[in-house]
């Protein structure tokens, strides 16, 4: 970043402004000013970089140009000329007009110069730094919308490869929420709890479909699979600062309080907070839904379920959170689910569909195989007669 610095010496006494003007000129665009009122008008019309008085001047003192002039270029370093002896009169002074330096009368040209360069090299530092915040708050916000243009489309391609699995993400990342609020956390940590939820299950992307769509329970080997999901999921998120506890909470939402859970076997409280409210959300919404192998439970039983295993798979007090919103014969719920956070819509999901994507391939192979079967049947019967 380059810089072109003019600076602004004002000075009632004309000798002193070509003394001035003769030491800075040669580094520096060096305007002059005979008065506050010209100097004033000088600063309308050129941006400064540094303002170097004199105090004593008639009409309007040194100070009291440098006041002024904070509406016209506040952000310009200014350095006062004066022969004061009073020493807070002149600290009351410099503060005032937010002097950066005040050199004595009668000065000297090396220290002059001196003063000049580091003030220059003040101003320099502020524009930069001004330029770099400036630079890292629409970084801030490109990220930001990177990354939930990143949750968008992940969650349409999880809804690509499973309806029935996107929209159970989009509910739990509610009901995760409304735990979380229950347990007081803050809106940073309600914000990455809501965007885990989206995520909690985008692993599930690199499951094979014959596995997804399976209406019969999985094998150990299919189960072994499945439970690579969580790590998937983290892996999927990747490197991205401001989803950094989210992937956290990803990573073990299937960690249970016993030491039993995947993928790492953490136990009780040395599982994340958001880890252990995911876990319930998504347990109540996989149990009052509709799964591959089964039909939903229904509320009533899934409370049974979830009290049962608080203290071994869940957290009691996650437990009693979520209860405590939907109630206790889910009667909360009659409205829809709780609502957004962030207020994310993701077009491509309906957060009440129950995945008729997922139905329909699950008829479709439960009528082959009822097909197959048949045919089994018919060839085994003419096998007998012939």
């Amino acid at each position: 970043m380059e810089f072109h610095h003019k600076i602004l010496v004002v000075d009632d006494e004309p000798a002193n402004l070509r003394l001035l003007q003769r030491v800075l000129g040669q580094d520096y665009d060096v305007l002059s000013a005979g008065g506050g009122a010209e100097a004033l008008e000088l600063l309308k019309d050129n941006e400064v970089s540094l303002i170097i008085t004199d105090q004593r001047m008639p009409v309007m003192s040194g100070v009291q140009l440098l006041e002024h002039s904070l509406t016209i270029c506040p952000e310009a370093i200014k350095i006062l000329l004066t022969g004061y002896t009073d020493v807070q009169s002149l600290i009351d002074a410099i503060n005032s007009g937010h002097v950066y330096k005040y050199i004595p009368k009668p000065w000297d040209a090396d220290e002059l110069k001196l003063t000049v360069k580091r003030a220059l090299e003040t101003f320099e530092l502020k524009k930069r730094n001004e330029v770099l915040l400036n630079d890292l708050k629409q970084a801030l916000v490109q990220l930001e919308d990177l990354s939930m243009g990143t949750i968008t489309a992940l969650a349409d391609a999880l809804d690509a490869k499973c309806d029935y699995t996107s929209g159970h993400s989009l509910r739990v990342s509610r009901y995760a929420v409304a735990i979380g609020k229950v347990c007081e956390l803050n809106d940073a940590e309600l914000k990455d709890l809501e965007l885990a939820g989206i995520l909690h299950d985008v692993g599930k992307i690199g499951v094979p479909e014959s596995i997804l769509w399976k209406p019969a329970r999985l094998t150990p080997e299919e189960q072994a699979i499945m439970a690579q999901h969580p790590v998937r999921s983290a892996q999927i998120i990747g490197d991205i600062p401001i989803l950094s506890r989210a992937k956290l909470w990803v990573m073990h939402h299937h960690e249970y309080m016993d030491g039993s859970g995947y993928p790492h076997r953490l136990i009780g409280e040395k599982i994340p907070v958001g880890s252990r409210i995911l876990l319930v959300a998504d347990a109540y919404d996989a149990m009052t839904s509709d799964r591959p192998y089964r039909k939903a439970i229904g509320h009533e039983k899934a409370v049974v379920e979830l009290r049962k295993n608080a203290g071994t798979q869940f957290d009691g007090k996650m437990v009693e959170a979520l209860l405590s919103t939907v109630g206790e014969g889910g009667d909360n719920l009659k409205g829809g689910i709780p609502e957004s956070f962030l207020g994310l819509k993701l077009n491509a999901i309906d957060p009440l569909q129950i995945g008729r994507q997922y139905q329909a391939e699950s008829e479709r192979l439960s009528r082959l195989a009822e097909l197959e079967k048949r045919q089994e049947i018919a060839a085994a019967e003419e096998g007998t007669k012939s």
